[in-house]
């Protein structure tokens, strides 16, 4: 059993390798394009390989046939319709309202400016 679930999480850790390589490939538009799609196949390596951990023989044998184990679960995701907005949104007001300030407090930190100007798309 031990088997299976080592070569799984090596299969599973170079396909997170290869992904990384081929956004290391891009220049920095396509990359920051890319941030949102990084952060996901970063929390999907993290997961499935601690699920890993918990998986009986007979699914980790199914999941090492199958092939681009975290584009599958990319595409998927991206289809499930989660409250992650409605979450942030959620708590983000819980914070600014819960928190009584009465004007602005503390200005931007050091570097607020460059993701103004990458957001707008000055410089």
């Amino acid at each position: 059993m031990e088997g299976i679930r080592e070569a799984f999480r090596i299969k599973l850790y170079r396909e997170y390798l290869q992904f990384k390589e081929s956004m290391l490939l891009k220049d920095r538009l396509d990359l920051y394009g890319c941030c949102y799609r990084i952060d996901v196949y970063r929390n999907l390596y993290e997961i499935v390989s601690g699920l890993a951990v918990r998986m009986p023989a007979h699914m980790l044998e199914a999941m090492y046939g199958k092939d681009g184990i975290l584009d599958w679960l990319f595409e998927s995701w991206t289809k499930a319709d989660d409250s992650c907005h409605k979450e942030l949104e959620e708590h983000v007001e819980r914070e600014v309202l819960g928190s009584g300030l009465s004007g602005k407090e503390g200005g931007m930190d050091a570097g607020d400016e460059d993701c103004e100007a990458a957001e707008s798309g000055g410089d």
